[in-house]
């Protein structure tokens, strides 16, 4: 069984194509386009990682981020930013966050930063399998 991967991102052309990209991999994935239903999406998906933006308006990455950690989930969460600011990734270092990837992303470097957080039994499946998803 191919690895889940919970994307959140208010952009829905981002989650499209990393969506594409993820499957493409061999990953299964899921996505939201805000920060409101992490949480019980979380508890009902229960990913295998949450791929996560952090500017997003309402509740933003961070504060989503904090919520996740404060009710005791400790799923992998790996941050998406333009700002790689020392005081953005110390926010998310700070709040529970496993590490971040800079916006825009190089496609291939985030698959092999993604293999590299997940338990190698639950890596990507051969890229022949077919995995649907949605957004």
């Amino acid at each position: 069984m191919p690895a889940r991967i919970l994307i959140v991102d208010d952009d829905p052309y981002i989650c499209d194509a990393l969506e594409l990209i993820l499957t493409g991999a061999g990953y299964a994935t899921s996505a939201l386009l805000s920060g409101r239903t992490v949480v019980e999406s979380i508890r009902s998906l229960r990913p295998d990682l949450v791929l996560m933006d952090v500017r997003m308006p309402g509740i933003d990455g961070l504060e989503t981020l904090d919520r996740v950690r404060r009710s005791g989930i400790t799923v992998p969460i790996l941050m998406m930013t333009a700002d790689t600011s020392a005081a953005t990734i110390r926010d998310i270092t700070a709040l529970g966050g496993s590490g971040h990837v800079p916006k825009p992303f190089d496609a291939d470097a985030l698959v092999i930063r993604i293999a590299g957080m997940l338990d190698p039994r639950a890596g990507p499946a051969p890229p022949d399998t077919d995995v649907p998803g949605a957004c």
